[in-house]
This record gives structure tokens, sequence and C-alpha cells, in this order.
């Protein structure tokens, strides 16, 4: 037998095929998969938070009245000892009124064992606008979220206050004791 005056054909290989998506395309599916993955966590997260199993009475505050008295005060002209009643109405200064600060009080609840933020939300519905809080430990931690903490104390305590004082809650968080 004669050997063939060619060489025998490689063995068959499939090519894979080619690719169709660019750079561009596989970072903006890899991105959005990404926020996908961190909304996924997030929603699970929520779901999963012990925030349902307390719950607060809203306490409605107290009507606050508040009394405006002015006084006034009218000093006769040196020309009405003239004789002529016109011209002292004519030069006589107009009233004043005395300004005399406005406060108004309200009744501050006691809100020591309620959850921070249920505790803020009475004392603003009492009146009070400027609220502080601080960590009651000690340890100078930032009440990020009201909700993960609870009063164990409040400064001033309970009582007729000018609404504009300032309201100070001594807090921990919900799973520790107050010291």
């Amino acid at each position: 037998m004669a050997t063939p005056p060619y060489p025998p054909p490689p063995p068959y290989v499939p090519q894979p095929p080619a690719n169709r998506l660019g750079g561009k395309h596989k970072t903006v599916l890899g991105c959005g998969g990404l926020l996908f993955t961190f909304v996924l966590i997030g929603a699970i997260g929520s779901a999963c938070s012990p925030t349902g199993s307390e719950t607060t009475k809203k306490v409605p505050g107290p009507a606050v009245t508040v009394t405006v008295t002015a006084t006034a005060t009218v000093t006769p002209a040196a020309n009405a000892a003239a004789g002529s009643p016109k011209r002292a109405q004519e030069s006589a200064p107009a009233p004043a009124a005395s300004a005399e600060p406005v406060t108004a009080k309200a009744r501050l609840s006691n809100h020591v064992g309620q959850q921070l933020q249920a505790a803020q939300d009475a004392a603003q519905a009492e009146g009070f606008l400027v609220l502080t809080s601080h960590d009651a430990t000690g340890g100078n931690r930032m009440q990020v979220w009201d909700r993960n903490w609870k009063v164990c104390s409040q400064s001033p305590g309970p009582g007729t206050l000018d609404t504009a004082t300032t309201i100070d809650f001594g807090a921990v968080k919900l799973e520790e004791a107050c010291p």
C-alpha cells in the first residue's frame, strides 16, 4: 500500500462561542447584582428586627394658655398747658406697648422606662422641642437609632416647666440594664 500524499486531518475540537458581552456590559450586570444583593439583605434585616415587640402609648399633652398683657403710657406735651387741646393731641406721642417676654409653660410627664424615640415623641407632643440624649453608661456612644435605646433618666424631672427648657434623656440599649 502506498502512503497518502497528504497528512490526515487533525481531530475536530469545537471552538468556544465569541464573547458577545463587552467589558461595560459585564460591569453593569455586576453592579446591578451587587445592588440587588444589598437591597435583599436590608429587607431581610428590617423584617427580622425586634422593633415590633415594643409598644408605646402616645399621651396627648395638656392645653397651653398664653396670656399677653400690654400697657400704654401717654405723656402730655408741654404745649398742652398753653391752652390748645388740638395741639396737645397732635404733639402727644403714640402709646407704646411694653415688650415683655412671653413664656409658655407645659406639663412634662415622666418618660423613664420608655423607648427613647417614644419618649422624644411624647415630649414634643407636650410642647418641649429642645431635646437631647446621652449614653447613661458613660461610654459616650451615639444613639444612632433611637428605637434601639430606652430612657433611664430624665433631666429635669416631671412637672410644669417652660417649653424652652432643654430636656435631656439618659439612655442605654434595650437589652442593657440601667445603671
